[in-house]
């Protein structure tokens, strides 16, 4: 497998059809979105994707039509470990390799055991022999985190290449940058709020809930060649519209921006813990995007 792409990776929304069915058609116009704004890869069926409100027939639906969107033009990795057992999660990796993922990615929350993760993550590299793999430290439905030892004896294998991570900290992220060094294993940040010290210290992107909505201008805040005062203001500017975003009922509220920028989905979530997404919400969203557009770029001194 070639390396992933570094840069930014946007979680794909599942958008849902107003009868509550996963929405094909809706996919197709957020691929098309990602395409355009340039991103370096999607990653599918996270937790911002409501992969645990899906059922497997609808989960594997998902992984099919955007492996089918994505061939040949953008890169896609997908959680597929679903299944009690390592064998069934064996299974489950397999078909969304076979559906023609770049990478089968596997939830670490979804694992049969919160004990020994690095085991049952080579037991099930095993198994898939010559898949390539992921690695998601998922936050639902229980926040279970890999430590550096762990990562190194893992990325050590040589199976996996991807890895989004959620420890929402800047000193123990990097020191898992520094255990998968010289390793296929690639590390993406998750949280906005450490993004910067992460992508100093080595970071190969974020994939996060802010590239789901504001794709150009996360790429301008990690892009190396952003001068250091343009970075600041995209990274304020980023922090303070997530903070509005989140509370307004994410990841309907995120659905809703997409739909502001002309993606042909629904707000419609089946999120039951988010507030559910209201006319109040699409208007303090209206408000702020008049006030201060989050989608665009920081002008540069020479622009």
């Amino acid at each position: 497998m070639m390396p992933l792409p570094n840069g930014i990776w946007p979680i794909l929304s599942t958008p849902f059809t107003d009868t509550d069915r996963v929405d094909l058609d809706g996919l197709a116009s957020l691929v098309d979105f990602y395409k355009e704004a340039g991103v370096s890869g999607l990653l599918a069926l996270g937790q911002a994707s409501e992969v645990l409100a899906l059922h497997d027939d609808e989960r594997f639906l998902v992984a099919e039509h955007v492996a089918t969107l994505c061939k040949g033009e953008l890169p896609l990795v997908v959680v597929g470990n679903f299944g009690r057992t390592l064998a069934e999660q064996a299974s489950s990796l397999s078909r969304v390799a076979a559906l023609g993922a770049d990478a089968a990615v596997v939830g670490l929350s979804l694992l049969p055991s919160a004990e020994r993760m690095d085991e049952q993550l080579l037991e099930l590299a095993e198994q898939v022999d010559g898949i390539p793999l992921g690695i998601y430290e998922l936050p639902e439905p229980e926040h279970r985190l890999l430590s550096p030892e762990q990562v190194a004896r893992v990325a050590r294998s040589g199976r996996f290449y991807f890895m989004k991570d959620t420890c929402r900290q800047a000193e123990p992220f990097i020191a898992k940058l520094k255990a998968a060094q010289g390793t296929k294993l690639k590390l993406f940040q998750a949280n906005l709020r450490v993004l910067p010290e992460s992508m100093a210290a080595g970071s190969h992107g974020f994939c996060g809930w802010m590239p789901m909505v504001a794709p150009e201008l996360c790429a301008q805040l990690i892009h190396t060649g952003t001068p250091p005062e343009i970075k600041r203001l995209a990274y304020e500017k980023l922090m303070a519209f997530q903070t509005v975003m989140v509370a307004q009922g994410f990841p309907a509220s995120a659905k809703y921006l997409l739909m502001k920028r002309g993606v042909k989905i629904h707000a419609h979530s089946r999120v039951a813990s988010a507030r559910p997404f209201s006319s109040e919400g699409a208007a303090i969203l209206d408000r702020t995007i008049e006030t201060e557009d989050p989608f665009a770029l920081i002008p540069t001194p020479d622009s």
